[in-house]
C-alpha cells in the first residue's frame, strides 16, 4: 500500500487537504462557504472527477471547515465523517465560538460569545460516520487513519497519513514564532495531544490555517510553552 499524495488547498483563509488516491480519494475539511467552483477546479487540476472523492472528513465543526460541506457532498456523493463528540453540534448547527489563547483572541471570543454566539456554527448537516478515538482508512486503499486530537475543540480529530499529519486547527501556522492555535477551548489538553502526536513519529504537519511545516517547528513551540 503506497503512502497517499497530499495536496494542501487554499480555500479562503482555510487549508483543506486533498488526499489523491484515484477513485478512492479523500477530502479533509471544506473551507468557508461559497467555494464550490474552486473545489471543482482543484479536482480537475489533479485529475479527479467529483465522484472520485469517497470520503469528506471533518477535523471539527466550525463554519470555516464546514462551509461547503452540503454542496460538496451533493456534488461528490461522498460519505461524511465527523467525531462523535461533535456530531450533534453539526446536526443542530450549534457549535460555540472557541476560547482565545492570547489577550487579543480572548477579547474576540468574549465579544462573539456575548453578541453573536452562533458565529462559528456550521449549517446543520447529518454525517454518515461518527468516529470515537480512531478510524482506519485502509478500506479506501490508504495508509492512513483518523485519530481523536482534542484541545482546540472537544471533538477535534486529525488524519495521520504516513509520516504526515493533517491537523485541522490542532496547529496554526500563521505567526512566525509559534504554531499554537489562537483559539482553543482546552489549551492544556491540546498540549497533551501534541505530546501524543510527537510520539507517533510524524514529520510534516498540514495545519488548517497556514502552510505545512516540519514537526521541528511544533516541538520548538511546545518546549517554549512548557517553560511558561
Amino acid at each position: 500500500m503506497e503512502t497517499p499524495v497530499l495536496i494542501q488547498l487554499q480555500i479562503g483563509y482555510t487549508n483543506p487537504v486533498l488526499i489523491v488516491n484515484g477513485s478512492n480519494s479523500v477530502l479533509v475539511d471544506t473551507g468557508p462557504k461559497g467555494s464550490l467552483n474552486r473545489f471543482r477546479r482543484y479536482f480537475s487540476r489533479y485529475g479527479l472527477e467529483p465522484a472520485d472523492i469517497r470520503l469528506i472528513i471533518l477535523t471539527h465543526t466550525h463554519f470555516d471547515h464546514t462551509g461547503n460541506l452540503a454542496a460538496l457532498q451533493k456534488l461528490t456523493g461522498a460519505k461524511v465523517v465527523v467525531n462523535l463528540r461533535e456530531a450533534g453540534l453539526l446536526r443542530n448547527g450549534s457549535t460555540p465560538i472557541p476560547r482565545g489563547t492570547n489577550l487579543f483572541t480572548k477579547g474576540i471570543s468574549l465579544f462573539g460569545r456575548t453578541f453573536v454566539p452562533r458565529f462559528a456554527a456550521p449549517e446543520p448537516f447529518v454525517a454518515d460516520v461518527e468516529v470515537d478515538t480512531e478510524m482506519d482508512l485502509s478500506p479506501w486503499g490508504l495508509e492512513a487513519r483518523i485519530i481523536h486530537t482534542p484541545g482546540h475543540t472537544e471533538g477535534s480529530q486529525s488524519v495521520i497519513a504516513g509520516k504526515n499529519l493533517i491537523a485541522g486547527d490542532c496547529f496554526f501556522n500563521i505567526y512566525p514564532h509559534t504554531v499554537f492555535p489562537v483559539f482553543a477551548n482546552q489549551p492544556h489538553v491540546l498540549l497533551e495531544t501534541w505530546e501524543k502526536l510527537f510520539a507517533s513519529g510524524i514529520e510534516q504537519i498540514y495545519p488548517g490555517h497556514g502552510r505545512r511545516f516540519p514537526v521541528k517547528k511544533a516541538l520548538e513551540t511546545y518546549k517554549r510553552l512548557k517553560k511558561e
